[in-house]
């Protein structure tokens, strides 16, 4: 390994510690407190698939 790959290396591993702690610090701000609240019936109705009634072509 040549002088300049351990320098680059060493570049792009603080790169990639910064750009970690700026998620971390987005997160931390944004996000931690929103609490959202899921209503399982939605979410059900939202993941399910649409019932096919018998006899009746696919898709109609």
């Amino acid at each position: 390994m040549t002088s300049s790959d351990s320098l680059l290396r060493r570049h792009l591993g603080w790169v990639l510690v910064i750009k970690l702690i700026a998620l971390f610090a987005l997160w931390w701000f944004f996000v931690r407190d929103s609490g959202m609240q899921v209503d399982p019936a939605a979410l059900s109705r939202q993941f399910a698939p649409n019932p096919v009634v018998q006899g009746a072509p696919h898709g109609q």
